[in-house]
């Protein structure tokens, strides 16, 4: 059995993280029967100053189909050993202190494995500009000293290597590797009153994820629609979340039929029954390289309402969801009124389509995944 050593910031039982520990943990969970898969990372979840109860240190913590090594602070020496008796060497993003270690440690020579990195969606345009000049400097740099040259590239998609190589150059070697779903569906509950929305938001809080354009959304939706909002989500960023919670008060204040709440941070496991009390998820994302959101929203029945900067683009043409230009925010309000005057039958219709869609999608990406292609046999 061939031995991968997953090199991540954080993982479980972190949550906060978001997409990047779910994208582990599905791997795992798919294919942890095939390969030994090894993680190391963080012994805290983001933003704690206490190290996760009950692990062990200085030696691997079994979770699930997974081995996890947590460690407080990264250094040359723990990549170094725990490389050596790894197949392959996988990176889970690129800015991070853990990533350029990598990197540095391969073109050394001191990592002999080969060495794989996904970017994680760190190259769409949306994404790029935040802090933009910053990242541009870092890729300088690590273009001029040689950094990228052992580097073999995990995409996600055929859109992100154009990303990717675009920022990067033509010459960088890609695999396409679709991250895998999470196991197992959730049924959609409650009964779709027309004239009503159950609305959603889940992500994490952060400009990226573009929660403030929900007021200059919801702000075009007809005055008659009666909308109940609902935001879950770590806040990586607390003086967005407040502007946000500014924003939002003053719509609820204006907009007749409006209110909303913050929930709090949603535990990954229970992301699923979280959209399943939802009729719809606007998500008008700058930007993903997967979205393990939208694809959960899909499997709980919750339609999703998004912006045309992740791979879902095809969601329309499926019935199960609306894709906007990000640009557009009268498209993602004529979306959100559209789906309010739905019935239960009509709505219903749509969550179906969402659950066959999905599966069959899931079953596909599994079946065929580039993991496979990426760890060997």
């Amino acid at each position: 059995m061939r031995t991968i050593l997953i090199i991540a910031g954080r993982y479980l039982p972190g949550f906060r993280d978001g997409g990047p520990v779910r994208s582990i943990l599905n791997l795992t969970e798919w294919l942890g029967d095939e390969y030994d898969i090894r993680i190391l990372c963080h012994d805290r979840d983001h933003g704690d100053t206490e190290p996760y109860p009950g692990i062990k240190y200085n030696e691997y913590n079994r979770v699930g189909k997974a081995k996890v090594w947590y460690i407080k602070d990264y250094t040359p020496d723990i990549v170094v050993k725990l490389s050596a008796d790894a197949h392959v060497v996988y990176v889970a993003g690129l800015y991070d202190d853990y990533a350029r270690l990598a990197m540095r440690l391969a073109k050394a020579g001191r990592i002999k494995s080969p060495l794989y990195v996904a970017p994680m969606g760190s190259f769409s345009p949306e994404a790029f500009r935040i802090k933009g000049l910053k990242k541009r400097l870092f890729i300088m740099y690590m273009k001029l000293t040689g950094a990228f040259r052992k580097v073999v590239w995990s995409v996600t998609s055929g859109r992100e290597k154009e990303e990717l190589t675009a920022v990067i150059g033509g010459g960088a070697d890609c695999i396409i590797a679709t991250d895998l779903p999470r196991r197992g569906l959730v049924s959609h509950k409650g009964i779709k009153e027309a004239g009503k929305l159950r609305l959603v938001f889940v992500s994490r809080i952060s400009p990226k994820k573009n929660l403030m354009a929900l007021y200059d959304i919801l702000s075009l939706t007809g005055k008659d629609t009666d909308i109940k909002l609902d935001v879950y989500g770590t806040p990586e960023d607390a003086a967005y979340l407040d502007d946000c919670r500014s924003r939002l008060d003053q719509l609820e204040r204006s907009h007749p039929h409006f209110d909303w709440e913050y929930k709090g941070e949603a535990e990954s496991e229970k992301v699923p029954e979280i959209f399943a009390n939802y009729d719809a998820f606007l998500f008008p994302t700058l930007g993903e390289n997967y979205g393990h959101v939208i694809a959960e929203s899909l499997a709980s029945g919750c339609v999703p309402v998004i912006s045309d900067t992740t791979p879902w683009l095809d969601l329309e043409k499926e019935g199960c969801g609306y894709v906007c230009r990000l640009s557009d925010i009268s498209a993602f309000a004529r979306s959100v009124d559209t789906l309010a005057a739905m019935s239960e039958e009509e709505h219903k219709l749509m969550r179906d389509k969402c659950v066959v869609y999905i599966t069959s999608l899931n079953e596909k990406s599994v079946a065929n995944t580039g993991y496979r292609a990426i760890f060997g046999s």
